[in-house]
């Protein structure tokens, strides 16, 4: 959609909202602050950050989305109305709704989801891998085949792997004529589409004034119900006690990023005008060790690590209960999951693993961790419960740039650090903790296994979803027994929200799988 100037009106008003109080914050807008420093783009075949993703959701349209149904991510509908799947698995056909209508007015074609998909492959950003490596895509696998059909030859991934990633950003739908008209040198929009939107979704790309504001407006065209919030308002507040104050005052309806104090005392507190919101992470935390280096290579001393750490004070008190107890790479909600928690905190079990492996009287090991704060408690945690065992630690604090770049070079004896997941499915998470194949966190912590590597390979390539759940529950044990990983929890994310917003819980329910500000009301 070609960005107009707003007039002096239009200014006046946007610059208002920024500054008024709640009591004066209209019903039809909902103001939020954040630290908005990781916005880089809303180009959907660019931007791969968590944040700023739920913005490129509600912004675009996908030819299906992902809803929590049953307490399970489950692929429905959104331009395609319907689809199809070849016996073989690999050849999928989508048939898209009539008379959908882009933003400017534009009605969505077969073409436009050809382009948007080509478009991404070529440009080959951060979550191409998602089309290329997973559904192993290339530019000619998508082909329209009228205005309304629209076909995508994939290399025979499971459905659910399949729909969840076309659900994922890289799956939004662009105008490709919109597009076109400001394309630069032939860079196919991309320096337009750092700020401005061309999609179908039921809101579309305002403002965006770097470190002040970023401003969606409701798509009048979009083919849904038109949401309650016609306008969403970000401001950018970089310190979590300027967001909370602002929070308690009634400046803003909803903050970002506060601090876990601040949100156990919001949890603690009946009433009041705030309250808290939480959903289960898309993200994992735990420590791993280096297979590979001394002590390490004898799973035995892997084992006696997760019977050492002391789980429930990190996730009761490092985390003040904003965490899951999961001790396996599959998060809550996910293919496959079955809940598995094997490991509590055993010294004398642990005590004589070590001594069965030859470490009696312990050894000396480095933690290292990044700057987060709650990383760097973890560690200290992590570093008492060793020393309960002989083992002396010394914690090594990294900048994250340097810290990933020793972690991806198996340079590492020890590391606390976490996963984001990149789309809901089994296979993504998998792939990552137990195929050393595929260059992820396995092969980081250099555990070179071949029947890890050989199962989660062929549960990414079963296509009989009883069998493919079978190959997950096998592998899970496995890698319990034998991996490199002592898995923290599962993450709760949350948000502190005034109390006339309503429909929070549900608009944010799998964040940020899912997040859909339509639902959101006042």
């Amino acid at each position: 959609m070609k960005r107009k100037g707003m007039g002096l009106v239009g200014l006046f008003l946007l610059v208002a909202i920024s500054f008024v109080a709640a009591a004066n914050i209209p019903k039809d807008t909902l103001v939020l602050a954040s630290n908005t420093e990781i916005f880089k783009t809303f180009d959907p075949g660019v931007c791969f950050e968590v944040e700023p993703s739920i913005y490129v959701k509600n912004i675009y349209a996908n030819l299906v989305t992902l809803r929590v149904v049953n307490d399970a991510f489950t692929p429905v509908a959104d331009l395609a109305e319907k689809w199809e799947q070849s016996q073989d698995g690999k050849v999928w056909t989508f048939y898209l709704r009539k008379g959908v209508k882009f933003a400017n007015g534009d009605t969505v074609k077969a073409s436009d989801v050809e382009y948007s998909y080509r478009r991404a492959i070529k440009l080959n950003k951060s979550p191409a891998w998602l089309f290329t490596d997973t559904l192993g895509l290339t530019e000619d696998s998508i082909k329209a085949v009228n205005d309304t059909t629209v076909t995508i030859t994939t290399n025979g991934a499971p459905s659910n792997v399949v729909l969840s990633v076309l659900a994922a950003n890289i799956g939004g739908v662009l105008n490709e004529k919109e597009v076109k008209a400001h394309e630069t040198n032939g860079d196919m929009g991309l320096a337009w589409l750092t700020d401005h939107s061309a999609g179908a979704g039921p809101y579309v790309l305002k403002e965006w004034r770097r470190k002040t504001q970023i401003v969606l407006a409701e798509n009048k065209n979009y083919y849904g119900d038109q949401p309650a919030i016609k306008t969403i308002l970000m401001r950018d507040v970089p310190e979590a006690s300027d967001r909370y104050l602002l929070l308690k005052k009634g400046d803003v309806d909803v903050a970002w990023q506060i601090t876990v104090e601040q949100a156990a005392s919001l949890r603690d507190t009946k009433g009041g005008d705030v309250s808290l919101v939480s959903t289960p992470a898309q993200s994992l935390e735990y420590v791993a060790v280096n297979a590979s280096w001394g002590p390490f290579k004898d799973v035995r001393v892997r084992q006696a690590i997760k019977y050492a750490i002391d789980y429930d004070a990190i996730i009761n008190k490092v985390r003040e209960g904003f965490a899951i107890k999961n001790q396996q790479f599959l998060a809550i909600g996910y293919f496959g999951y079955k809940e598995s928690n094997p490991f509590t905190r055993d010294v004398a079990k642990a005590k004589k693993l070590l001594a069965d492996a030859g470490y009696a009287n312990g050894f000396e090991v480095e933690i290292v961790t990044n700057e987060s704060e709650v990383r760097r408690a973890q560690a200290v945690v992590v570093q008492s419960n060793l020393a309960d065992l002989g083992i002396k630690s010394s914690i090594v604090i990294m900048q994250a740039a340097q810290m990933y770049d020793k972690y991806r070079n198996q340079s590492l004896q020890m590391i606390v650090a976490g996963w984001g997941i990149d789309y809901p499915d089994a296979d993504a998470l998998a792939k990552p903790f137990a195929d050393y194949t595929v260059k992820q966190l396995a092969w980081r912590n250099a555990w070179i296994d071949d029947k890890a590597a050989a199962m989660a390979s062929a549960a990414g390539k079963e296509i009989n979803e009883q069998k493919r759940a079978q190959i997950y529950y096998d592998l899970v044990k496995y890698w319990q027994d034998n991996g490199p990983f002592a898995m923290l929890y599962q993450p709760i994310e949350y948000w502190g929200i005034r109390k006339e917003v309503k429909g929070y819980e549900k608009a944010f329910e799998g964040y940020n799988v899912h997040c859909d500000f339509t639902l959101i009301s006042k």
